[in-house]
């Protein structure tokens, strides 16, 4: 995946002189899940309005497989399906008749409906009205209009909102079976964080309109330092290694903390037991995403 379906360059959107989105710029692989993740307030549904056409940036760029999205929108969007803030609905009509309707009004295959009400999972309620439909019902059936037109590419901004466990199982494996299989370009924003984690390929973070950080999820877990406990049989002799070494640590009794790199840690342990020290265990904290986030988004507050 080294051609990148969708990239902005240094996209601004500004609102009443503030500015919410500031020279961000976006390489989204082509087939990847692309976790689109900040704070509240960061300029993340402003950034995906922008990214479908809902609203022009200020300044900057915005490009599909290179082709420029304010020179070619019709052609473009014909191959997007989007899920931006809440949809709207006509409230009076079935699932089966909102959808429907839209493709009549597009002149597209009605038969559409019923495939993609079945891939949501919501061919049980086509006949009930939306304004009986619950909130994830309602987020089902937003996900179904995203789909209408078997686009290939996905934008799709907290779409397992209102979701209980069981919906959120689903609609993750849909996701990840429509980017593996479909070789879909999927770019989903979510306050779930682990959800991200077990589905995302690649992470964009954002903070005050600013990216923090853009690449691979593995790539993101390298860059940032692991915590170890080191378990010894001389504490204090360790303590005065590691103050000899300027490297921070913490922790109790014969239990040291310390944080660094994996190769980092694998040089300490060596250092550790050429200088007598008996090392009983050398144990990594698993990092998570919500770890590594809210590292990243605190260390950008502080600036």
């Amino acid at each position: 995946m080294n051609e990148n379906e969708i990239e902005t360059v240094e996209i601004t959107k500004k609102y009443g002189g503030e500015t919410v989105v500031n020279n961000l710029s976006l390489n989204i692989p082509t087939g990847s899940i692309y976790g689109f993740l900040g704070p509240n307030g960061a300029g993340k549904t402003t950034t995906m309005r922008m990214l479908v056409g809902l609203i022009k940036p200020d300044k900057g760029s915005i490009c599909y497989k290179g082709g420029d999205l304010q020179q070619n929108k019709r052609a473009i969007l014909k191959n997007i399906g989007c899920f931006i803030d809440t949809p709207n609905y006509y409230p009076h009509l079935t699932g089966y008749e909102n959808l429907k309707y839209i493709q009549e009004i597009l002149n597209m295959s009605i038969a559409e409906v019923d495939r993609v009400l079945k891939v949501v999972n919501l061919d049980f309620a086509k006949d009930k009205k939306v304004k009986e439909y619950s909130l994830g019902m309602r987020q089902r059936l937003g996900l179904a209009f995203s789909l209408l037109n078997d686009p290939d590419v996905l934008i799709l901004d907290e779409p397992t909102n209102g979701l209980d466990p069981e919906g959120i199982y689903e609609i993750r494996n849909l996701l990840i079976h429509l980017s593996e299989v479909e070789m879909k370009t999927i770019v989903v924003s979510s306050h779930n964080l682990a959800e991200i984690e077990s589905m995302a390929s690649h992470i964009g973070m954002i903070n005050q309109g600013n990216m923090i950080y853009e690449g691979s999820l593995k790539d993101l877990y390298e860059s940032t330092l692991d915590e170890y406990t080191i378990t010894v049989d001389n504490p204090e002799g360790v303590k005065q290694i590691l103050k000899n070494q300027s490297i921070s640590f913490s922790g109790q009794a014969n239990q040291i903390v310390v944080k660094m790199s994996q190769d980092e840690a694998a040089q300490l342990n060596e250092i550790l037991v050429n200088r007598g020290v008996k090392v009983f265990e050398l144990t990594q904290s698993k990092k998570t995403l919500e770890d590594v986030f809210l590292s990243l988004t605190r260390k950008r507050s502080e600036a």
